[in-house]
């Protein structure tokens, strides 16, 4: 069984982070049971969306850290930064096959940026019309965005230092010496800035990153990153289902980060959509994802196991998965010698 318990960080916004950690026994959390105490309001929202409520429930393995019995084990830690307006913790059938490998994973959540965010006090924070309305074209916006994730990341690291002195229920269960990020869309390209300033974090994967963000400061980054795309990877794919000008600066930065990532490894994910990588496609009955989170789940457990063992990457990491494509910097699949 997994155990969730909340936290929060009193700062300006106001950060929520869910902390999941292997436990056993506990009361099940299900379905919109997981925006407690603020469940109506979050059915509400869903509901607009067109989400059908009952597809909510994407795992029966969540449990109430308050009646959870936690495993006395210190444990590598996940920090987990979602995709622009996606829940905090949309990403649960990744997550639970996750944590019983022996992993923590706090994910971090982005008020008024996401779709809703819940507090364990009963505030409900909708996602703010300027999120709801900004275009991809703007980015001044994205870049501010990204400036704010950026910053969230690093605050949740200095926490997690007092959470594992003296938080009564997760004392002494975090390995700090071993601290690993995952960052989907915008929360892949803040995953990145974080890593390339912040020696704490010793491993990144990054899900579908917004490569067209990425900065280009000529900062390089020998951090192991584990890079994996949805299968539209080159410009000609992107070009077909956005903006011209949004997917050159995709391929762009796609480029760029070859080059600043210098301890990488590169792959896409065949079948894979943008957001085939949360738990999004699950809550309208579009089932092709959870192929992709099995080989996600997979791919970043055969990474983080490397990295941690060796502190490297391989020359040629192997995932022996038919659906992940190593692949150059234009997207392009890398034929095998």
């Amino acid at each position: 069984m997994i155990g969730r318990t909340i936290r929060v960080l009193e700062q300006d916004p106001r950060l929520a982070i869910s902390i999941f950690y292997p436990s056993s026994g506990g009361s099940p959390l299900r379905g919109i049971d997981l925006y407690t105490p603020c469940q109506a309001e979050a059915a509400s929202v869903l509901r607009e969306m067109g989400v059908d409520l009952e597809k909510l429930n994407v795992t029966d393995d969540i449990t109430t850290g308050e009646t959870a019995t936690t495993i006395r084990e210190a444990l590598p830690v996940i920090l987990w930064s979602p995709g622009f307006g996606v829940e905090r913790d949309m990403y649960l059938r990744i997550i639970s096959n996750l944590v019983p490998k022996g992993y923590i994973i706090v994910t971090i959540s982005a008020p008024h940026e996401s779709v809703f965010t819940v507090y364990p006090d009963g505030s409900f924070i909708k996602q703010g019309k300027e999120m709801a309305e900004l275009k991809s074209s703007d980015y001044n916006g994205w870049y501010r965005l990204l400036e704010g994730r950026s910053q969230s990341i690093t605050a949740v690291i200095e926490y997690l230092e007092t959470v594992n002195r003296s938080d009564p229920e997760l004392k002494g269960l975090i390995d700090l010496e071993n601290v690993a990020a995952v960052g989907h869309s915008l929360g892949g390209a803040a995953v990145l800035e974080v890593t390339k300033l912040n020696n704490r974090i010793k491993a990144a994967i990054l899900l579908d990153p917004s490569f067209h963000l990425f900065r280009r400061d000529g900062v390089t980054s020998s951090v192991p990153v584990l890079l994996l795309r949805q299968e539209a990877s080159t410009y000609d794919a992107m070009a077909a289902a956005m903006n011209e000008k949004i997917a050159y600066d995709y391929i762009d930065g796609q480029r760029y980060a070859f080059t600043a990532l210098t301890n990488a490894c590169f792959f896409r994910v065949n079948g894979a959509q943008h957001m085939s990588f949360s738990d999004v496609p699950l809550h309208y009955s579009d089932h092709h994802a959870v192929s992709v989170h099995a080989v996600t789940v997979d791919a970043t457990t055969a990474f983080l196991e490397e990295v941690f063992q060796s502190g490297h990457v391989p020359p040629a990491i192997s995932l022996q998965f038919s659906t992940v494509i190593p692949i150059n910097s234009e997207g392009d699949p890398i034929e095998p010698i």
